[in-house]
């Protein structure tokens, strides 16, 4: 009862209402949306520099790279129009998607700790419809309101080993936990008739995972990474009782840089999850699809501002996003450009980044987002 309970609520949360406008979203089906664990400098390039990028949690090898010890944080909020045959609806979804500190431990070894968003599931919807309260002809019309907040976090801890900027390598051990709190609720316009309802729940997630990277530069100009996760179970349970279970997805990811001409930095990167192991989990249904993750882009050294050199960035990225919508794949297209820029005698620097998302599906329906993210790093 609990788990038909559970299914029945998100089954009306996934779906699109007509007359009152859903807050429904392509990017918010089955579990969730998938951050990926990016830095705002790597989402400026397309995703093209992740597997280089210490401040991304995307590889344990960059780890290597970071220099000094560092504290690093991510604020991400998503502006979203979702647009249906019968209208349209707008919504923010406010994020913090990545939050890290690296540690340099002598001249080899590094060791950082991070948490980024896996999958964010935070959501509301709204669907007015009649309900029959006494006879046949005898209906009123109610209001439906389904919230979820929640998501999915990774909590990874990693030893990045080098000796040379030629050579990285790193390991990386990740606990997987979030939960998603449920809100059904059916209001009456009259209150003084009838009474209101509410049901609220929560569903919790566990599981682990281990990583491995590498990052290789034959010459100064051009560098290789390679990186793998490999999932274990990861299970859902309300309260004490297991509601179940499904394979956290693999993920394996390439990347190339070339930087033979002077103050640019060109990348490339394609990355692969079998998001499929985690149709199990989702409760009504909705098909999970493997995903490929293909991007590209290019930062340069722009002006001077205040005696600071601003690194300009831009990107394109192509993905497929976990869960679809009526049984057919959410493609998702993204542009992006951004900056960086040094702080406070280079003790700091800031790192903006913009980015237009379009998701579509075989359907009539279709979404727009931007994302704008901000990090900000320190080192003390």
């Amino acid at each position: 009862m609990r788990r038909s309970f559970f299914a029945a609520i998100a089954l009306c949360t996934l779906s699109f209402a007509a007359p009152a406008g859903a807050q429904g979203a392509l990017s918010l089906q089955g579990l969730g949306y998938p951050a990926g664990g990016l830095s705002a400098r790597a989402e400026g390039t397309g995703g093209g520099v992740a597997d280089f990028d210490a401040l991304s949690a995307v590889t344990p090898a960059s780890l290597a790279g970071v220099g000094s010890p560092a504290l690093f944080l991510q604020y991400s909020p998503e502006f979203r129009k979702v647009t249906t045959a019968s209208g349209s609806a707008t919504t923010t979804t406010a994020r913090f998607p990545l939050i890290m500190g690296v540690l340099p431990m002598g001249q080899s070894w590094t060791l950082g700790l991070s948490t980024s968003t896996f999958l964010d599931r935070s959501s509301e919807t709204t669907l007015e419809r009649l309900q029959v309260v006494g006879g046949p002809t005898d209906t009123v019309t109610i209001s439906e309101q389904n919230k979820v907040l929640g998501a999915i976090d990774d909590f990874r801890l990693a030893l990045a080993w080098s000796t040379s900027p030629g050579f990285r390598i790193g390991v990386g051990g990740h606990v997987f936990a979030g939960s998603n709190r449920i809100t059904f609720s059916q209001l009456f316009p009259d209150s003084a008739e009838f009474i209101s309802s509410a049901q609220a729940g929560r569903i919790s997630y566990a599981g682990f995972a281990a990583s491995l990277g590498l990052e290789y530069h034959p010459v100064r100009a051009i560098g290789f990474a390679i990186s793998g996760r490999k999932g274990g179970d990861l299970r859902a349970q309300s309260g004490d009782t297991a509601i179940g279970k499904a394979k956290l997805p693999d993920h394996y990811s390439g990347s190339v840089t070339f930087e033979g001409i002077p103050g640019v930095t060109l990348s490339a990167r394609a990355a692969h999850d079998n998001w499929s192991t985690l149709s199990s989990l989702s409760f009504t249904g909705i098909k999970a699809f493997d995903s490929w993750d293909i991007g590209a882009g290019a930062e340069a050294t722009g002006p001077r501002i205040m005696q600071r050199i601003i690194t300009v960035r831009a990107g394109a990225r192509f993905r497929t996003l976990p869960f679809g919508l009526n049984g057919e794949k959410v493609t998702e297209r993204t542009f992006a450009a951004g900056f960086g820029a040094p702080l406070t005698r280079e003790r700091a620097s800031l790192d903006v980044a913009i980015q237009r998302a379009a998701r579509t599906t075989g359907s009539d329906v279709k979404e727009r987002g931007y994302i704008l993210s901000v990090g900000l790093r320190v080192s003390p």
